[in-house]
């Protein structure tokens, strides 16, 4: 299946057969094409100012029409039509700024539909329906100067321009984001209308031609965060063509660090249905090394990419610059995710947990799933694994937020990673990485020893949200030291077995104690004074922190590429030592920080490995909350309920024994 530049891959048939079942299923059904009912979060995605409905669904404690209509205001934003229907059922128009257009093409406007009673409108050839009181957005292309609604035909949303060209070209591919003197994005035919995180327009190119509308354009291209982006300005009157280097900050290949996004899906549903060619295009822009394609369902019954991942196990899809495998993500959403790295099969099952399902009971418990992919050869590792902080309340750690308690983060790992069922944990994902790195930092001091990795969960199928999941592959990724071995997803699934891995959203981080990197485990004696340096590259980072069980060693701001320290092994102290680095807000996500972490270098003494009782007693009370909540909330069968519950306390009770054995057979200094 791999393939040049300029040939198509040859797919095997049930993958074709498949992509073009899901274009059927898109045609007839629209955006939310794979699944029956999906969140209203996901519906809404596409809203253009889906920032803001998040936090204005926070601010009105999820009522979804007040936030629609605190979002769009009294002065709607460019691009954004509101039709108020009265109690008589007239409708008003309120415009903001005109999209701009080029004659002959569509362009897409968002329409919010605010309405006082039942109504049934037609926007643009799409039926709307509200009920009295409420709001709907929906999203309309329209080709002309007058949006119509029914036989309404409202003018100022639309401003039509002549056509004229727009050649942009780099060196090799790239992410580029042309941006109109309206604020609206433009995109080649036939590529993707993608948006990041901060409603940024972008696609992914070497060298196309743009038909826009005649005006001043804003151009940038960048090619993942090992590369600085570069902006220009472009005034286009007819024919006009931009040439852009984007500069290179770091080079990580050139130390053997390897990159890849462990948690990719290629479609999920959403607006889009996209192939595997343009899936490595994407790849290749983002200067990404290796890229994980996992097959997963929704919620449903429906496994996306099933016979992609099926078709093509233990084979990679393409090589070269870019390598890329379909593997698979299993789900459950009380449990947690987990997904696998270059499984030699398909597993025994996809998910748990969803009613309408095969497996509609949250049984068994995720053990079973983890051992069956470690079985298949596949590394390990759970999925985003903590939405936004752990929570005052002791009985409660991990949140509630679309649901109660089912918000798929990672509650089993704590006891799948004490049983050597788990290679890693996503401590950079599209979740909070600040209690990622906590939660990491408590299994370290427990003496356990996952890798950090880092996978973006984004959606290639997805135009514009929810939130980042329509940023590119790789915004958020993983480095594997693989020393002079070539990328190949085996051998990151062996680095990431031996914790040789840093994660990331931006920042190259490194770091080594007496020499040896992550994953490193050394000997040493009481007293023994160890080197310690971390070194942080790139573009972002405001401060670098030096972990140990204990907590910071040093904190540091960046204002070079070094930190150096001695720290001192303590006596009977075993030690772990890791790395993070810190910044301002990211630009694919004003809401979230840069932010990196290593893998832990390990300090044994006396064969002994680290045990904090502080950090052992929070696993275990983990342990305890989550009996307490699979008893309390798990759906299992009635009537084999005590049967299934057993299983459960079986899995909780081998890693309680685990635990308690770290605090006699690793004891604290």
């Amino acid at each position: 299946m791999c393939c040049d530049d300029d040939q198509v891959l040859d797919l095997p048939a049930a993958a074709i057969e498949a992509l073009a079942h899901y274009r059927r299923l898109r045609d007839q059904r629209g955006w939310g094409w794979g699944d029956d009912e999906l969140p209203e979060f996901f519906r809404l995605a596409r809203f253009s100012r889906l920032g803001d409905l998040t936090d204005a669904l926070a601010a009105t404690g999820g009522d979804w029409p007040a936030a629609i209509r605190r979002v769009a205001g009294d002065t709607p934003a460019p691009g954004l039509v509101v039709l108020d229907v009265d109690a008589g059922g007239t409708v008003t128009p309120r415009v903001g700024a005109p999209r701009l257009a080029c004659a002959g093409r569509a362009v897409t406007l968002d329409v919010v539909v605010d309405s006082l009673v039942d109504v049934e409108l037609d926007v643009a050839g799409t039926p709307v329906t509200v009920e009295a009181g409420g709001a709907a957005v929906v999203t309309v292309d329209v080709d002309g100067p007058e949006l119509r609604v029914g036989a309404l035909e409202v003018a100022g949303a639309v401003e039509v321009r002549p056509a004229a060209s727009l050649r942009v070209r780099s060196s090799a591919w790239s992410r580029w984001s042309v941006v109109d003197e309206a604020g609206g994005g433009w995109w080649p035919e036939g590529v993707p209308p993608k948006h990041d995180g901060a409603h940024r327009p972008y696609f992914h190119a070497r060298e196309t031609v743009l038909e826009v509308p005649a005006g001043s354009f804003t151009v940038t291209c960048t090619r993942g965060p090992e590369h600085a982006p570069v902006t220009t300005t472009v005034t286009v009157g007819s024919v006009e063509g931009v040439d852009l280097e984007p500069e290179r900050l770091v080079d990580p290949a050139a130390e053997g660090w390897r990159s890849a996004d462990l948690h990719v899906h290629l479609n999920y549903s959403g607006d889009l249905v996209v192939d595997p060619a343009r899936a490595r295009a994407m790849q290749r822009g983002e200067g990404l090394e290796l890229m994980n394609l996992t097959a997963g369902n929704l919620g449903g019954p429906h496994v996306y990419d099933r016979a992609l991942f099926e078709s093509t196990v233990g084979e990679d899809l393409w090589t070269g610059d870019a390598v890329a495998r379909a593997s698979v993500e299993f789900r459950n959403d009380l449990l947690g995710h987990v997904h696998a790295l270059a499984p030699s099969r398909p597993p025994i099952r996809y998910q748990t947990g969803h009613p309408g399902t095969e497996h509609p009971h949250d049984w068994p418990p995720n053990a079973e799933a983890c051992a069956d992919l470690r079985d298949a050869a596949a590394s390990v590792a759970y999925a985003h694994p903590v939405f936004a902080g752990f929570g005052d309340d002791p009985d409660d750690p991990y949140g509630p937020f679309l649901a109660p308690h089912r918000t798929v983060e990672a509650r089993e790992l704590v006891a799948d990673v004490a049983l050597g069922l788990v290679d890693g944990l996503e401590v950079v994902s599209c979740f909070d990485d600040t209690a990622g790195a906590e939660l990491f930092h408590r299994l370290l001091g427990s003496g356990l020893r996952p890798a950090a990795v880092a996978g973006s969960d984004v959606f290639l199928s997805f135009a514009h949200g929810p939130g980042v999941a329509s940023n590119p592959p790789g915004w958020v990724r993983m480095y594997a030291d693989l020393g002079d071995a070539p990328v190949s997803a085996e051998a990151v699934r062996d680095a990431v077995r031996a914790g040789r891995t840093m994660a990331t959203n931006g920042p190259f981080l490194t770091l080594t104690v007496d020499g040896a990197g992550p994953g490193s485990v050394l000997d040493a004696e009481a007293g023994d004074v160890l080197d310690v340096r971390a070194r942080v590259r790139g573009s972002g980072a405001q401060e670098l922190v030096l972990h140990g069980p204990d907590g910071e060693l040093a904190r540091r701001a960046v204002d070079g590429p070094d930190v150096t320290l001695t720290a001192q092994v303590p006596v009977d102290g075993p030690l772990w030592l890791a790395a993070s680095a810190r910044g301002g807000p990211h630009p694919m996500d004003p809401a979230r920080p840069v932010f990196a972490h290593t893998s832990a270098v390990h300090v044994e003494v006396g064969g002994r490995r680290v045990a904090r009782e502080a950090d052992v007693r929070w696993c275990l009370g983990l342990l305890d909350r989550l009996e307490r909540l699979v008893v309390e909330e798990g759906r299992l069968d009635p009537g084999r309920r005590d049967a299934q519950l057993a299983d459960h306390r079986a899995v909780l009770d081998r890693a309680r024994a685990v635990y308690r054995a770290a605090l006699t057979e690793w004891p604290d200094p």
